[in-house]
């Protein structure tokens, strides 16, 4: 039997955590995953499943869900195409993940004071926090609301700074204290056409940026006080613009603000716990993928970090910054090494094709016809596995020759078996 606890709880429909539900969201994009593969795969119930689906359902319409059925197994997936919308309806939750509703009555409360302080002045004159714990946050005769009686001073100036920092108050300090008051708002006044230029721009700036999340609710806010503005269409296609993309955004900052203060930063990598300093942040769009530049330790007990490293946004979590880094760390280059692969055909025709496509992706790769239907190519690498998502659009007609890395070949393999299994073919490769 369930506990009051658990009863009075309830079921949070709230994306709390996107550490925890990045993956899910990852592989239910993908659309090729069966409840029971992705529940045994991220190491959850059945039930965390339902649970997890039921919150994408509430914050996405449904005209971006499916779900499709292969024989007993349903598979739930997100439909979208980057040519006919870059929406990112998941953006809200952001937003609202960590806001209890507390919080946001006192928020709205304080913007309420400072707005009637506002209209009510023409100097619209500054209110410290002694003064606003003496309006009672509620400047009207109405009873004291009960969600906010045991607000501290020190709650107060967390909320004021959280708004000074989002450009919603200013702020001023004399003699020690700190006074605030409603900001100018900087999008007021806007002509038709200025609008109209700022959400084009909007739209080009969000899909081409690092993090999508601030041009979105610029727009949102465009929107919402200019509802007769029109958004017209997006200036430009975006092959690669998932609709996944927001889950990587709180790592992407918080790995961007350690860039900036030049710290280092401790993560999770892959289930490992890595400390490096972040050099730079790299996209690479034919692979629609993110990466970062770091230089690593040699070794954990190490003190110096010496190694260039790349990692996959996608798979770093728990982002946390560290101490400052005084100066540079030297960095030892990365090897580069040869990597052999071999490439059958079946006619010339086919032939042609294969150096096109080997040609338009690596132009100083090594191509060598055996005459026997292989085409033998040399690449110049320092990792390999940046080029799975190349190699995997040449299945099966690709193989890594003998000397190559084992861990590569096992890879391919791997994939190859996976996709296969999922249409319930179970070949025994060799």
């Amino acid at each position: 039997m369930a506990s009051k606890k658990s009863r009075g709880r309830g079921w949070n429909k709230y994306i709390a955590d996107y550490d925890k539900l990045r993956m899910f969201l990852r592989y239910i994009s993908y659309g090729c995953y069966h409840k029971q593969y992705l529940a045994q795969h991220l190491g959850q119930s059945a039930r965390s499943y339902e649970d997890n689906w039921a919150r994408v359902r509430f914050f996405l319409p449904e005209d971006r869900l499916q779900a499709v059925r292969q024989g007993h197994r349903e598979i739930h997936s997100l439909k979208g195409d980057s040519y006919h919308s870059a929406f990112n309806y998941l953006a809200q939750t952001y937003a609202i993940k960590s806001l209890t509703a507390s919080a946001a009555f006192t928020i709205l409360c304080l913007l309420q004071v400072f707005s009637d302080r506002a209209a009510s002045e023409k100097d619209a004159g500054f209110l410290d926090e002694t003064t606003l714990l003496q309006y009672e946050l509620i400047p009207t005769d109405r009873p004291f609301p009960a969600q906010i009686e045991d607000i501290s001073r020190s709650t107060l100036h967390r909320y004021l700074s959280d708004l000074t920092t989002q450009g919603l108050l200013e702020r001023r300090q004399e003699n020690g204290r700190y006074s605030y008051r409603l900001a100018p708002d900087l999008l007021d006044g806007l002509s038709t056409k200025e609008v109209s230029t700022l959400l084009a721009a909007i739209a080009f700036y969000r899909n081409i940026s690092l993090l999508s999340v601030p041009g979105y609710f610029l727009e949102q806010s465009l929107l919402t006080q200019y509802p007769e503005a029109s958004r017209g269409e997006i200036p430009c296609q975006f092959k690669h613009m998932t609709i996944t993309r927001i889950l990587d955004d709180n790592v992407l900052y918080g790995l961007a603000y350690c860039i900036v203060q030049h710290c280092a930063v401790h993560f999770t990598y892959r289930g490992k716990s890595i400390s490096a300093v972040p050099l730079r942040l790299v996209t690479n769009f034919e692979a629609g993928r993110q990466y970062l530049l770091a230089i690593r330790k040699r070794r954990t007990v190490s003190r110096n970090f010496t190694i260039a490293q790349w990692y996959r946004i996608d798979f770093i979590q728990e982002v946390r910054p560290a101490r400052v880094i005084r100066e540079q760390p030297a960095v030892t280059p990365s090897e580069r090494h040869a990597l052999r692969l071999a490439f059958h055909y079946d006619s010339v025709q086919e032939r042609k094709h294969l150096i096109y496509r080997i040609r338009e992706h690596e132009p100083e790769a090594v191509i060598c016809d055996a005459g026997n239907g292989t085409l033998h190519v040399t690449l110049e690498v320092v990792d390999e596995l940046k080029l799975m998502p190349w190699l995997r659009t040449f299945y099966p007609v690709v193989r890594i020759e003998q000397d190559g890395p084992a861990h590569l070949s096992k890879r391919m393999k791997r994939d190859i078996e996976e996709a296969l299994d999922h249409y319930g073919i179970r070949p025994t490769l060799p």
